[in-house]
């Protein structure tokens, strides 16, 4: 295989990777007239905040515990992970446009400020703006509580964190009576869903008999994801007043399936259950690279085949062709990075969420 997969890796938390990149793939990818619902698959992008931030969240709050953390040392590990292949898709994108006569990609975005100052290119790079300026200040944060008076009292100080995106928004919409352009891309006004996943982490490391407690209530709440994605893709006419609320309702319904999936396993007997499991580890290895591609192999695909008839054999093609160069991307740049990574920071091999072992699944 040109993938290492590991049984050692968390499934629930490697479907959820899967589901939110498919979830972004499928919604940016497919127009299918009829089928509202694909407007919302963007919403996986609230599922990869819930993610992250209950990864690097446990991460942090175990380096507490062992009193190994390093601030240095954190910052490091992450930048390592991200930057190097984003600079790089940054690089194919900014070749695309000129080549296109497009605006070309602005300096701003190696500062991951285009989500305030602008999009002019790789528009779905929002997101990652989002996590890296969460990746910069969570720990400085988390540092100054510690030294102030410990811990402890981010039982109270992560609920309080959670529900201050949407204040902002509140006050931004009583202030100027609307909500900004592109007020959606802004770290400030959206990213509960980092804070309600390190909440998820604070709880799982410091206090694992709730952790263990909150399976049955996060389980009552799993159902609002599916009705929010029913529900909103109909509601045209909703307005600012409304959309107020959408991310905060969406991190707590994410975070629910977080909670839940975290208990899921599942050892398949037949092959066809084994290589379902195998592809949900590609998916979820791969998730980064699809996000850093996608876009741009949409865009350069639909230009090879523009003349072809709309339907299935075009979309399909289009899909496909985008997986295969998101693979190629994984391999040449990513992986790449990881073991650059662990080679410099000497550590041991490790995935995009420390959850690798070193035993691969048996496909026979």
């Amino acid at each position: 295989m040109l993938f290492k997969v590991y049984s050692k890796r968390n499934l629930g938390l490697d479907v959820l990777r899967a589901l939110a990149i498919s979830m972004v793939f499928i919604g940016h990818g497919v127009s299918l007239h009829g089928l509202p619902i694909l407007g919302e698959l963007g919403t996986g992008v609230d599922l990869f905040f819930v993610l992250s931030g209950f990864l690097i969240g446990r991460i942090y709050f175990r380096s507490l515990q062992d009193d190994k953390f390093a601030l240095w040392e954190f910052w490091q590990a992450r930048w390592w992970r991200t930057l190097p292949p984003y600079f790089v898709a940054i690089g194919f994108y900014a070749l695309a446009m000129n080549s296109y006569s497009q605006e070309p990609v602005a300096g701003y975005y190696a500062l991951f400020m285009q989500n305030f100052v602008g999009m002019v290119g790789f528009n779905a790079s929002w997101s990652l703006c989002v996590e890296e300026h969460f990746y910069l200040l969570f720990p400085l944060l988390g540092c100054a509580v510690e030294r102030c008076g410990g811990r402890y009292h981010l039982r109270w100080l992560l609920p309080v964190a959670f529900l201050t995106p949407l204040a902002l928004r509140l006050a931004t919409l009583n202030v100027i009576g609307d909500l900004p352009t592109g007020w959606f891309w802004m770290s400030h006004l959206h990213c509960e869903g980092l804070i309600a996943g390190v909440w998820l982490a604070y709880v799982k490391v410091e206090q694992p008999a709730v952790f263990a407690q909150l399976r049955r209530p996060m389980l009552w709440l799993t159902p609002l994801i599916p009705v929010l994605l029913a529900i909103l893709p109909m509601w045209t006419s909703r307005g600012p007043a409304v959309n107020v609320w959408v991310f905060t309702l969406l991190a707590v319904g994410y975070a629910a399936w977080v909670r839940v999936m975290l208990d899921f396993d599942w050892s398949p007997t037949h092959r066809l259950g084994r290589w379902a499991l195998v592809g949900v580890h590609l998916l979820a290895i791969s998730s980064y690279s699809i996000y850093l591609t996608h876009s741009l192999s949409f865009a350069v695909l639909r230009e090879l085949v523009e003349h072809w008839p709309r339907g299935v054999l075009k979309t399909g093609f289009i899909l496909t062709g985008s997986l295969v160069i998101a693979s190629v991307f994984y391999l040449l740049f990513e992986r790449t990075t990881l073991v650059l990574r662990d080679r410099y920071l000497r550590r041991e091999p490790q995935s995009v969420d420390d959850l690798l072992g070193n035993r691969k699944i048996e496909l026979a």
